[in-house]
């Protein structure tokens, strides 16, 4: 009996000396899975990509957003001349204009598809100032880009006020 439960001992020992042996020279062999410190290294590289790929993408759509208010600025512009044309003055009111309705009555600001909305200020004569403006974070500014059209400037382009109000910090979203 003890004979047979030595060769079970001995035949363990040989197991796990051969496993240990195995580990310790580098070639893995009969061994499955990986060990903690090869899990711990993937999660910590997968944690940088994600911490510097998030607030990037972030941004990218944020500016993508702000490209449609800049467009709808730009419509007004075009649809101001055209209304200038028409009645010898600028429209005082967004909703004047044929790409926002062509209805004087129908409201004073536009809502474009990502939240900006677009208004028309001091209109008259010869001059007249669009702003899109949109609360994009708790932490930042009102994003407003604006437009200043005058007998001086008629090729103005719209112009970003505060360029930080779209820019996403995780550090901010996390411990402001």
């Amino acid at each position: 009996m003890t004979s047979h439960r030595n060769k079970r001992h001995g035949m363990t020992r040989l197991l796990l000396n051969s496993r240990f042996l195995a580990f310790a020279s580098g070639t893995k062999k009969g061994l499955e899975g990986f060990t903690l410190v090869e899990l711990m290294v993937t999660v910590a590289i997968l944690a940088i990509l994600g911490a510097v790929a998030v607030p990037a993408y972030v941004n990218y759509v944020n500016r993508a957003r702000q490209s449609e208010a800049i467009m709808a600025l730009m419509n007004v512009k075009m649809d101001q001349e055209i209304f200038w044309d028409d009645h010898g003055r600028y429209a005082g009111t967004i909703s004047c204009l044929p790409s926002f309705g062509n209805d004087c009555s129908a409201g004073t600001s536009h809502l474009t598809a990502s939240g900006y909305k677009v208004k028309v200020e001091n209109a008259g004569g010869s001059t007249f100032r669009a702003k899109a403006s949109k609360k994009v974070y708790a932490y930042a500014p009102t994003d407003i880009i604006q437009l200043s059209v005058t007998a001086a400037t008629p090729d103005a382009t719209p112009q970003v006020l505060h360029p930080e109000a779209i820019s996403f910090s995780v550090f901010k979203w996390i411990f402001d």
